[in-house]
């Protein structure tokens, strides 16, 4: 069983409308899709926006589904200067950068007792989504996704993360999914389409650029499903 994880409705509706053999189950306040894509089994669920809410849905994929892998998919905003609207970022990592503890003496975004920063993304997951990419022709970068409950619309910002922790976009769930998993030694990968520059155009850019990104970010979804062994 794999589980997708979306933030938004929209996020997840498309790959929704393809599956077959699908039933609705509701649990935690989320409807879960249970049903097939490609033959395989898959869970499909919109987590609802931020890190609370895909920590929950995360848990409950992998608590009451058993998933074996899961999947974060959705939109970012660019960071990397190079990023453009509609290309893709393929999660070598995560880090949640909201999570500050340096008045305690630990490193910028190292959650405290856990001694980690970043989580490691599936290395299988990963060469399937390179895949998928290439075989779409869809531009894309493998690396860092950064992750906190809050929306970015500051070159200043941006500047600052980039050099603390190297990302290269930002977003608000795939940090969240990805400590989940770790603790839970599950496989993950998160899949952002970029849908702005995280930048004072934020509100115009994301509104203009949602739905189109968003079908990239599905069409990779769809392409990773499909060569899962």
């Amino acid at each position: 069983m794999i589980g997708i994880i979306a933030a938004m409705e929209n996020e997840v509706r498309d790959v929704k409308a393809v599956m077959e053999d699908s039933i609705k189950i509701i649990h935690g306040g989320m409807t879960f899709i249970k049903g097939k894509l490609h033959q395989k089994e898959v869970v499909v669920v919109k987590s609802g926006i931020g890190k609370v809410n895909a920590a929950i849905c995360t848990q409950i994929l992998i608590d009451l589904f058993k998933a074996k892998a899961i999947i974060n998919v959705g939109v970012a905003g660019a960071v990397h200067p190079d990023l453009e609207v509609g290309d893709i970022v393929i999660s070598e990592d995560s880090c949640q950068y909201d999570m500050d503890a340096r008045a305690f003496g630990h490193p910028w975004g190292e959650i405290p007792n856990m001694d980690i920063t970043f989580f490691k993304a599936d290395q299988t997951l990963i060469k399937l989504a390179e895949k998928a990419a290439s075989d779409l022709n869809v531009a894309y970068r493998l690396g860092r996704v950064m992750t906190a409950d809050l929306g970015v619309d500051s070159n200043e910002l941006k500047e600052k993360l980039r050099a603390e922790f190297g990302g290269l976009c930002v977003e608000m769930e795939g940090a969240a999914v990805g400590q989940v998993a770790f603790v839970n030694q599950v496989p993950y990968l998160v899949i952002r389409s970029i849908s702005d520059k995280a930048d004072g155009n934020l509100k115009e850019d994301y509104k203009n650029n949602l739905e189109s990104s968003i079908k990239n970010g599905v069409a990779m979804v769809l392409a990773i499903i499909q060569e899962v062994v």
